[in-house]
């Protein structure tokens, strides 16, 4: 069975953004919306999933147990 992406952090990602200041200042930016001010947690709502943010690219990602996707580096 093949592996399914985006549902396990692997070599395709560099890592989940935490940092509440970067994730706010794409938030307003206007790339997502946050769902949670202590949790790193995003909703796209209709945006799309992949964007380049001072340089480089991101993408939000749903993972394996998780209502709500993240934001990874990519």
């Amino acid at each position: 069975m093949p592996a399914i992406q985006g549902l396990v952090l692997g070599n395709s990602h560099k890592g989940i953004v935490k940092d509440g200041r970067t994730l706010n200042a794409m938030e307003k930016a206007g790339h997502f919306v946050r769902k949670d001010k202590n949790h790193p947690y995003v909703d796209e709502e209709n945006r799309p999933r992949s964007f380049t943010w001072n340089g480089q690219n991101y993408r939000i990602e749903y993972f394996d147990g998780c209502f709500y996707p993240f934001v990874c580096l990519v």
